[in-house]
């Protein structure tokens, strides 16, 4: 349930255009969107890094390196080549010969800009939310190091990881530096046991306070969203526990298998749907455009994937790194 609701919070929060808080207008339209853009889905990564640590130390992956290294090619590496690395080739070319109006200038060439571009080097790659996977995939190197803390020495490894990455010890390795501490942290509830579950009664508490939370943001304007995104996977993982055996849980479970794929493919998406927005007749309001596109976004993208596995399945799972037997 959370997986899917968290892709489409991504959606909603890289639709064009990003306004910095502190520039919002009082308006509820503004207000609207700075409350999902600013506040409540800024917790879509920290909560997806805590999960996917949860997951994997749960599995005991970790354990094995060249088991870990064979899945995470498959399903972290070449999902990431194909959507991002050979999308800064097809730019790099697009550019050579067109301007192209996007924050990453490849042409002329330059390899420093073409690394981080290509993939992820110093800084956000080109297909900007698979930052996420790009970390990911740096976490995965010191999966089995973190691992080994965890059945060995587990809080001590946990301050060893936030002395390591909230000082940016260890550079450009990992460029959110709070991923690799949430990752920790749902490996520690996996390995240590955590009751998960030990919150639900507290279910709509949680809602209530990681609501709060969220509007004292935007009444405020406060742009650092650290404290947010720290707490919201011990807000929001209880309060999925209100959705459980209903129809509008279900619903959301049964699209999980499209996640990863929205992920991947959603900022093109958007970034062409706006491009013809800005073409089309000025008299159609920017806030239709604003609601509509998420939707359309993930609607669509919904559909490809559909279609996708059903007349490609071998080609899909080999490009996208899943399985074309059981969702994502």
């Amino acid at each position: 349930m959370l997986r899917f609701a968290m892709i489409f919070g991504i959606v909603i929060l890289h639709t064009p255009e990003y306004v910095n808080i502190a520039d919002i207008g009082s308006g509820w339209f503004d207000l609207t969107k700075a409350f999902f853009q600013s506040a409540v889905f800024r917790c879509t990564v920290p909560v997806l890094t805590c999960v996917s640590g949860y997951l994997l130390f749960g599995s005991g992956l970790d354990t094995s390196a060249s088991k870990l290294a064979s899945k995470k090619f498959r399903t972290l590496l070449v999902p990431f080549f194909t959507c991002n690395t050979l999308l800064a080739v097809a730019l790099f070319l697009m550019q050579s010969h067109y301007r192209v109006p996007v924050s990453y200038q490849l042409y002329p060439f330059n390899p420093g800009t073409m690394l981080d571009a290509a993939f992820g080097f110093t800084k956000g790659p080109v297909n900007y939310p698979l930052n996420f996977v790009r970390d990911l995939l740096a976490l995965m190197l010191l999966a089995p190091f973190l691992g080994w803390l965890l059945r060995r020495a587990a809080l001590a490894g946990f301050f060893l990881t936030v002395v390591l990455f909230w000082f940016n010890v260890e550079g450009d390795l990992v460029l959110r530096n709070e991923m690799a501490i949430m990752f920790y942290i749902g490996g520690m509830a996996a390995v240590q046991r955590w009751d998960i579950k030990r919150l639900d009664k507290y279910a709509g508490l949680c809602l209530i306070v990681f609501l709060a939370i969220c509007t004292s943001i935007v009444i405020f304007r406060i742009g650092n969203t650290t404290y947010l995104r720290f707490v919201a996977p011990f807000l929001l993982w209880p309060t999925t526990s209100l959705l459980v055996d209903t129809k509008a849980g279900r619903w959301l479970a049964a699209r999980a298998k499209h996640s990863f794929f929205i992920f991947l493919l959603h900022a093109p998406v958007l970034i062409l749907t706006y491009a013809l927005y800005k073409r089309v007749d000025q008299s159609i309001p920017y806030e239709a455009y604003w609601f509509a596109a998420p939707l359309m976004t993930t609607w669509g993208l919904m559909a490809l994937h559909r279609f996708c596995r059903k007349s490609r399945p071998l080609r899909f799972s080999w490009i996208f790194g899943v399985s074309v037997a059981k969702p994502i």
